[in-house]
């Protein structure tokens, strides 16, 4: 298994809204890092399955991202599945295991890309300040860490997304926990996401550069280390219908 963490931030960003400060874990997600040798053919699979007699009656969103940059994780693309709730995760698994309709898409989504890694997350804190952003051309910068005191964690995180730095912010910030994935290291989470890469890469330089975030990475390295970062520029949103 390559090393990927959850590039799928952009859809729990774009799909599901928490308020500011949020601390439950109402949103839960399943992550896959593919290698697609037909992008195209990944689309009208996701798409043709949405919005088959199954699909519809799913509750989950799904989105599919194209990686910018992602270090030596091979995967070329990523397809996340978010869930209001584990009770909806559940009931979705049994509306579609034995259809006809899932088992098309799985053959289709076969022959057009490799399943690379997977991984099961929370979302738990958020800060909204742009509600319209989602879908295609939005981008997100994701990093992946180990936390290892988690109350200083937790107290620093939501000291930093009540912070005038995060209020200004162009665009959307979300973190979490990871509940499985495998050999790949990392226990929580944290996502910017912005209406394009130009404005996501100025508003992050601009945040980390802020008197904010020099007070919480001070200490930051005591309760928590950063084990990856990624890009990532959603393709497409498929809501529930």
């Amino acid at each position: 298994m390559k090393r990927a963490l959850l590039l799928c931030l952009s859809v729990m960003i774009s799909g599901f809204a928490l308020a500011d400060n949020h601390a439950e874990p109402t949103i839960y997600g399943q992550y896959f890092g593919v290698i697609a040798s037909d992008p195209e053919a990944v689309v009208a699979a996701m798409t043709k399955y949405r919005n088959s007699a199954t699909g519809r009656k799913l509750s989950s969103t799904v989105t599919l991202s194209a990686n910018v940059a992602n270090g030596t994780d091979q995967a070329t693309h990523t397809v996340s599945v978010f869930y209001p709730s584990p009770a909806a995760m559940e009931a979705d698994m049994k509306a579609s295991m034995d259809s006809a309709d899932r088992a098309a898409f799985v053959s289709a989504m076969g022959n057009a890309a490799t399943i690379e890694t997977e991984n099961v997350f929370t979302q738990t804190n958020s800060k909204i300040n742009d509600e319209s952003l989602g879908g295609a051309g939005s981008a997100t910068m994701l990093f992946g860490m180990t936390v290892f005191d988690a109350g200083r964690y937790t107290t620093a995180l939501e000291t930093i997304l009540n912070s005038d730095a995060a209020a200004a912010f162009p665009g959307n910030m979300t973190s979490g926990t990871v509940v499985a994935m495998g050999e790949v290291p990392g226990t929580h989470w944290v996502a910017f996401q912005a209406k394009d890469m130009g404005t996501l890469l100025s508003g992050v330089e601009e945040f980390m550069s802020s008197n904010d975030f020099a007070a919480y990475a001070k200490d930051a390295n005591e309760f928590r280390k950063i084990e990856s970062r990624y890009l990532s520029r959603a393709l497409l949103t498929l809501t529930p219908q």
